[in-house]
């Protein structure tokens, strides 16, 4: 089971991501586990990544591509959630799903999770559309909420999360026949 798990801030990416890691048992990556992981694996600290992104000596998005692209190759169970899964919108042999959700519903979880007012919650919204949008423009030159590029697009809009995931769940049985 190979699935990338894309969507909109506070749309549920990571809390369906968990569900299916608890349903299934599969490893969850996301961009925070791949750095930590790359720190680990450089022997270094994020204060000197940071550094060495801040210079321009390295892209993080192309090592994040790099790994992600490692990693899917790799492992035989995995969801790749976040912005991490837009590396792999070309890929056939990977169950892609997006996650979007109302505007305010967004905000309101967004809000509640960071603990930050309802305009910050969106100020943060815009932002993170804007760098996904710009991400998947550099990588692939297309439009990361077209629903072509998904094999299922899901509106969690006041949806209860492990609905969303045993959807999910049994949306992948059905079109990869397991």
């Amino acid at each position: 089971m190979k699935i990338a798990l894309a969507g909109q801030l506070g749309a549920g990416c990571t809390e369906v991501a968990r569900l299916i890691s608890e349903k299934t048992g599969v490893k969850v990556f996301n961009s925070e586990t791949l750095i930590r992981k790359l720190i680990v694996d450089l022997g270094t600290s994020f204060r000197n990544l940071q550094e060495y992104v801040a210079s321009g000596e390295v892209n993080m998005d192309k090592i994040l591509d790099s790994l992600v692209l490692d990693i899917i190759n790799a492992e035989e169970d995995v969801v790749i959630e976040g912005r991490s899964a837009f590396f792999l919108l070309k890929r056939k042999d990977v169950f892609k799903v997006l996650l979007v959700a109302d505007d305010d519903f967004r905000a309101e979880r967004v809000s509640n999770r960071r603990g930050i007012t309802l305009e910050e919650a969106k100020e943060d919204i815009k932002h993170s559309d804007e760098e996904r949008r710009n991400l998947v423009k550099r990588f692939h030159n297309v439009d990361w909420l077209d629903p072509k590029l998904y094999d299922l697009v899901i509106n969690t809009s006041f949806r209860d999360m492990e609905d969303i995931a045993n959807l999910m769940l049994k949306a992948y049985e059905e079109l990869f026949k397991i």
